[in-house]
């Protein structure tokens, strides 16, 4: 099946190396730039989950060791009073001034105790206080003797000294252990960690402006690097046309050379076939060189030949 011309000069011409790597690079390396800054912020924003849950659980065992044997008997005993009645009980204020003095100068801003059911006995934000939290994963993880963290953003939030806005929290579940190996309660610690994540959204800065840094001066050598290697390839590709012009055009004259023989050898037995005389056909071979003359046909010769 024949080419069509559109498909002929598409095949005659050179690959665009140059083209091709400038978009086929450009998009590789953003997308290498945009995983490695993603990938940091990942690696960081786990590594500061790991070190608020453990400061959390940290402050949690504070608690259990301090506030707990002193308001243990209280929340025992809260679990059968209504949700009015503990937080107009003398003991929650009790509490929450012993929770806010265990807490000055840290960046904790809130914190909740639940009993082994899941209810809310304590929280210093006061109407929370008999909020049902047992099917929550979370609780049940601590429940269990595990620990759950999770950072979340919050538009508003309401901490120890009121409404506070636009701020990042890790909020811990940490189970209650006093004295015993056996889960008593468990704490709900939530942790302002909105400077830290600022600090982490300046070193992911930081880190995307050298990544494309670096990238940019990898793709500005490589490039240079393609485009020498683009003009090389099109300046063969030119001499191969070329040649390739010349064998076509020796293939040309050797099929005029072999017309002309064979024309020539069927005039030459023709004329001897008429018995013509030998000057008359002398004089036709000596046309029949300058004939030959005429074409300049020449024929590379052989090296070995002295």
């Amino acid at each position: 099946m024949n080419n069509s011309p559109k498909q002929e000069e598409k095949q005659r011409k050179p690959f665009p190396l140059l083209q091709y790597f400038t978009v086929t690079s450009l998009i590789a390396f953003v997308l290498v730039a945009v995983s490695l800054v993603t990938f940091y912020r990942q690696i960081a924003v786990n590594s500061l989950l790991e070190i608020g849950e453990s400061k959390n659980a940290a402050l949690t065992q504070t608690f259990s060791n301090v506030i707990w044997p002193e308001f243990s008997s209280f929340l025992s005993s809260a679990s059968d009073l209504s949700a009015d009645e503990i937080r107009a009980h003398p003991e929650t204020a009790r509490l929450r001034q012993a929770v806010i003095e265990q807490t000055q100068g840290l960046s904790v801003i809130k914190v909740k105790i639940y009993n082994r059911e899941g209810i809310t006995l304590f929280s210093t934000q006061e109407d929370q206080i008999g909020e049902d939290k047992s099917e929550n994963a979370g609780y049940l993880a601590a429940l269990n003797g595990g620990f759950a963290s999770e950072l979340t953003h919050r538009d508003t939030f309401s901490a120890f000294e009121g409404e506070i806005e636009n701020r990042d929290v890790i909020s811990s579940y940490i189970p209650i252990r006093h004295n015993s190996s056996e889960v008593e309660g468990v704490f709900e610690v939530y942790d302002d960690v909105t400077p830290l994540l600022e600090n982490i959204s300046i070193a992911q800065r930081n880190v995307a402006i050298g990544v494309t840094l670096t990238l940019a001066l990898l793709y500005f050598i490589l490039f240079l690097i393609i485009k020498r290697a683009d003009s090389l390839i099109k300046r063969q590709f030119i001499e191969h046309q070329q040649a390739e012009e010349e064998i076509q055009k020796a293939y040309k004259k050797e099929e005029n050379v072999n017309e002309f023989f064979r024309f020539t050898l069927l005039n030459m037995i023709e004329f001897v076939d008429r018995g013509n005389e030998k000057a008359e056909l002398l004089a036709y071979l000596k046309q029949i060189k300058q004939q030959f003359d005429d074409l300049k046909y020449w024929a590379v010769p052989d090296k070995n030949t002295k």
